[in-house]
């Protein structure tokens, strides 16, 4: 499953904020995720750590919730999210997207990025990471 959704989840939560969907997903990254990588690069080295990235993804996540419902709808992620990769992310099958699950995923993309195992990414990880394949 786990290749299956690599960078899929990722790109879902980081569309509007960081990168964009995979090639696997037929979209393109927002031109503005650079910016929002400098944002959270709160110390200002050009690396996101694991805190740096786990606000980010929040915040993402936040931004995603139309309605401030304390999770993600298949109508709040529409355009950016199969609804397969959807389902999938749901443990519970409630047709809800928690903030757990939705960080327990890109977590594994983030360990996916961080090639040099530094614990932080930088923007050409990210870049190689969602690069069309």
């Amino acid at each position: 499953m786990r290749v299956t959704l690599r960078g899929l989840v990722l790109t879902a939560a980081l569309v509007g904020s960081l990168v964009g969907v995979l090639a696997q997903a037929q979209m393109t990254a927002p031109p503005d995720w650079k910016e929002r990588f400098r944002i959270f690069d709160q110390k200002g080295d050009g690396r996101i750590d694991r805190a740096e990235f786990q606000e980010w993804m929040v915040d993402a996540f936040f931004q995603r919730d139309r309605g401030k419902k304390g999770y993600l709808t298949m109508e709040d992620v529409q355009g950016v999210m199969t609804p397969e990769i959807f389902k999938a992310l749901s443990t519970k099958g409630d047709g809800k997207l928690w903030l757990p699950d939705f960080l327990n995923a890109l977590f594994q993309d983030f360990q996916a990025m961080d090639t040099d195992h530094m614990g932080s990414i930088t923007m050409e990880q990210v870049e190689k990471y969602i690069r069309p394949r």
